[in-house]
């Protein structure tokens, strides 16, 4: 966790989470970047989560990730 963490760079970390789904390792990790417009708030959420997936990748093989944007309650997911 430390390593997906220290990948988030100076972006705020609302919450973490490790957990085992039949069988399989996830980790969460929910963060907030700065408000601007929603296509470089899309794109400062790729760049973290591309970092924080090479930093994973360094002691852990990961899988399939997801991005998701918070939007009036529903959790959306970032193209």
């Amino acid at each position: 966790m430390r390593v997906a963490l220290d990948a988030c760079g100076e972006h705020q970390v609302d919450a973490t989470d490790v957990a085992v789904f039949g069988g399989i390792p996830r980790i969460l990790i929910r963060f907030s970047v700065p408000a601007s417009s929603d296509d470089d708030e899309d794109a400062a959420a790729r760049g973290t989560a591309d970092r924080v997936r090479a930093g994973v990748e360094t002691v852990a093989h990961s899988g399939r990730r997801r991005i998701l944007r918070r939007r009036r309650g529903a959790w959306l997911p970032v193209g």
